[in-house]
């Protein structure tokens, strides 16, 4: 598993908790914008360094 894949995955899994969280009313729709940040980070990040 690539960096990148694991950015994807990231955002994937940050664009589907608060979904999931809302519908169960479970406090796990606060971790998905943490995740879709982690994920954005991760894919800038990688973006900025690849060109060294």
């Amino acid at each position: 598993m690539t960096v990148r894949t694991l950015a994807i995955a990231l955002l994937i899994l940050g664009a589907i908790l608060p979904i999931v969280g809302w519908w169960a009313s479970s406090p796990v729709a606060f971790v998905g914008p943490a995740l879709l940040l982690l994920g954005v980070l991760l894919l800038w990040t990688g973006r900025r360094h690849h060109g060294r």
